[in-house]
């Protein structure tokens, strides 16, 4: 998988960074954090990417830390925000680069449809999140018409990591 994922975020302009919905879901994030009135004070993204969400965290002063897979995603994300700190690991390899206990939000935004193991990811969470810390997670939803296409006809297709 790891392989993959290089070779994904190899390219010059990979899906993620064009992804139309990233403002929306970090609007979201935002908003959910400043509805509780309390700042985290560390977040962990999983599958961090280029980092954005990670900057975003630090300008809003949340000690961010961002995680990934792909050796590259992580060498884009530290060219594009090299005062952060990124690390290459997997999800589903614990324990995480992180302590027990010892992040406020872990923020997993379109990452646990592309593990082999997803409950190892929120296992992850769960071991590093300190009492009363959050989870946020989002995974696709195609609407209903184009879920029924992808079902009847195309799921292997498009699922295929390959």
């Amino acid at each position: 998988m790891r392989e993959y994922y290089d070779q994904y975020w190899g390219r010059v302009h990979p899906a993620p960074v064009d992804d139309p919905l990233a403002p929306e879901r970090s609007r979201i994030l935002w908003a959910l954090v400043d509805h509780t009135g309390t700042t985290p004070a560390r977040m962990l993204e999983i599958g961090c990417g280029e980092g954005h969400l990670v900057a975003e965290a630090a300008r809003r002063g949340i000690d961010s830390v961002g995680l990934d897979v792909s050796e590259r995603a992580i060498e884009r994300a530290r060219a594009f925000h090299p005062d952060r700190r990124f690390h290459v690991h997997s999800s589903e390899d614990r324990p995480w680069p992180a302590g027990a206990e010892s992040i406020d939000l872990v923020v997993a935004f379109e990452v646990i449809e592309h593990v082999l193991r997803p409950r190892q990811l929120l296992l992850g969470a769960a071991d590093v999140l300190r009492p009363e810390g959050h989870l946020a997670l989002t995974t696709p939803f195609h609407g209903l018409v184009k879920n029924v296409v992808l079902a009847l006809g195309a799921f292997d297709h498009h699922f295929d990591v390959e």
